[in-house]
């Protein structure tokens, strides 16, 4: 809120509660205004509107390059609605900050966000939203970009964030939590971002890339969700880097359905299912990760599926370290696969593979095990 700081303090000898400001390009003396549809009406494209503390029951249209500013804490600003979007964004250059923006209903839910952002590059920075409705923000179309920086976002029966039919949205330093689907979502070939943000807690998955979308993750910590932390379903990509994955309800991350992507120095543990899951013809790389504590297989592919796995540590997982089957053909080379109550890597049901320079010490049944009818490649490894 740097730019705003000339601006930021409370209005003093006013009697008006929910007085806004606008300034104006072209005047740096503010025009005050009963709410912010009357200030929106009067606003032209570069202006700002500053919101006093107070509570604005508005559903709002911005369609021009307006910067829309709480002044003061923004748990103290809040723009609320009932069966329509709080917000809904429709123009480039638009930036909403510091405020509380939350969603209720009176009848069941419709396809809307409590900020719906369908056209236009859009900042939304350090804002708190909370939703009854199908999600907390929405952000779709082939021309939308979102950035979210510093926001709360949390307590949707539905999504947290969900992008939709090629839309693009970045967040940044975000907590998303408490969601009921996903805490964040990409559908139909839309592009998804996350950095340092933190998805927990939420009754469905952490990410949900599908639909042939894109996902990219770095330095983000996801636990405590309900089903996989990640998932990658439909032939979409998604890349994880130097991520923590752990004590959720699924897997870690899950590949499925000829899903792709890399996932590279991350950590996985304390799982329920399988720490990472590879199936249905899908072909991922995972480089350099540690993957332990879970309880069940520290990596699992299977359904035909493929991949590499590569330089990773997989420990004390209560299965095998490794398990392929169902005519799966992964690569697993430089390994360190230790202390399992099963085998470091069991193949079987028509599974194959090429284990090479990998460690299988310390494994309570053995290092490989290989069912009949399944055939696997091994070279210098210390069993």
């Amino acid at each position: 809120m740097e730019q705003y700081a000339l601006y930021s303090q409370q209005l003093s000898g006013m009697d008006d509660t929910l007085a806004l400001r606008v300034v104006s390009l072209s005047s740096q003396n503010p025009v005050f205004y009963p709410s912010i549809t009357a200030a929106l009406q009067a606003s032209i494209s570069g202006d700002t509107i500053l919101v006093e503390p107070g509570v604005y029951r508005e559903s709002l249209i911005i369609d021009k390059a307006i910067s829309l500013v709480g002044c003061g804490d923004r748990e103290a600003v809040i723009i609320e609605s009932i069966d329509l979007p709080c917000l809904s964004l429709q123009a480039n250059d638009i930036h909403i900050e510091g405020l509380t923006v939350r969603n209720h209903l009176a009848v069941q839910p419709s396809h809307y966000g409590a900020v719906d952002v369908s056209f236009g590059r859009v900042a939304i920075v350090d804002c708190d939203l909370s939703s009854a409705s199908y999600a907390c923000l929405v952000v779709s179309g082939p021309e939308t970009v979102a950035s979210v920086r510093c926001c709360h976002i949390h307590d949707c029966a539905g999504y947290g964030v969900l992008v939709s039919t090629v839309g693009s949205c970045k967040l940044e330093q975000c907590t998303v939590q408490r969601n009921g689907l996903a805490e964040a979502a990409a559908f139909q070939n839309s592009d998804l971002s996350l950095q340092d943000c933190t998805l927990c807690e939420g009754k469905g998955y952490g990410a949900l890339i599908q639909d042939c979308s894109q996902g990219g993750f770095l330095r983000c910590d996801i636990y405590a969700n309900a089903q996989a932390g990640v998932a990658v379903f439909q032939e979409s990509i998604a890349d994880l880097s130097a991520c923590k994955l752990h004590h959720g309800w699924g897997s870690g991350v899950t590949f499925y359905q000829q899903a792709r992507g890399l996932m590279q120095d991350c950590e996985v543990y304390a799982n329920l299912s399988s720490a990472v899951e590879i199936k249905h013809h899908s072909t991922p790389v995972i480089r350099s990760c540690k993957i332990y504590k879970g309880k069940w297989s520290g990596i699992l592919v299977s359904d035909v599926s493929q991949g590499i796995i590569e330089d990773c540590e997989i420990f004390d997982n209560v299965m095998a370290g490794i398990e392929v089957m169902w005519g799966s053909n992964p690569i697993i080379r430089r390994c360190l696969i230790h202390h399992h109550a099963y085998q470091g890597i069991a193949v079987f049901q028509g599974g194959r593979g090429v284990i090479a320079d990998c460690d299988l010490s310390q494994n309570v049944l053995g290092s490989v095990s290989i069912e009949s009818g399944s055939q696997v490649y091994q070279e210098r490894n210390n069993e």
